[in-house]
């Protein structure tokens, strides 16, 4: 169970943090750093606590390096789906990739408009086709991100949230 939830967290920050070729190497730079979650801003009640993201560009792709606290309960929302995860590697040149993450295999595909991150994820859970959107969003001063996240299932399922991060 603790895998699966790990899992799901590691999908909704790799999708999210993708870039695309379409963007410069300049502009994907902004986003790289340490950000947290901003205490000041609202945030969804069942969103990750204590998350911490680390973000790398270099000449292969993007790290996303995460921390966060497991939910008391366990349980993590499949709108997170890798968000939380300890260590991401993806490609930016636009294309689909496929990665497995634990029990998951996982499609990712990104790219980049100016100071916004576009993300199109999916994967199979449970027998449930999923797919999910995530668009990130840096602030002009580049000292705020901000991570709109949408997931839908076959099964009926959808969820939306945001998060509101500070560079630390």
């Amino acid at each position: 169970m603790r895998l699966a939830k790990s899992i799901l967290f590691l999908f909704t920050i790799a999708f999210g943090v993708v870039v695309g070729v379409a963007g410069t190497r300049e502009a994907v730079d902004n986003f790289s750093g340490k950000w947290v979650l901003d205490k000041h801003s609202p945030r969804p009640g069942d969103a990750p606590n204590s998350l911490e993201t680390k973000i790398k560009q270099d000449g292969a792709g993007v790290t996303i390096e995460s921390v966060f606290k497991e939910p008391d309960n366990g349980v993590l929302p499949l709108l997170y789906l890798g968000l939380m995860t300890e260590r991401l590697h993806l490609t930016i040149d636009g294309q689909e990739q496929r990665s497995q993450i634990g029990p998951f295999m996982t499609v990712f595909k990104t790219s980049m408009d100016g100071n916004k991150l576009t993300t199109e994820w999916a994967a199979q859970v449970q027998g449930d086709q999923v797919q999910g959107h995530w668009v990130h969003a840096l602030s002009d001063d580049g000292r705020h991100m901000t991570l709109e996240i949408r997931e839908d299932s076959t099964r009926g399922q959808h969820a939306e949230a945001t998060l509101y991060f500070v560079r630390k």
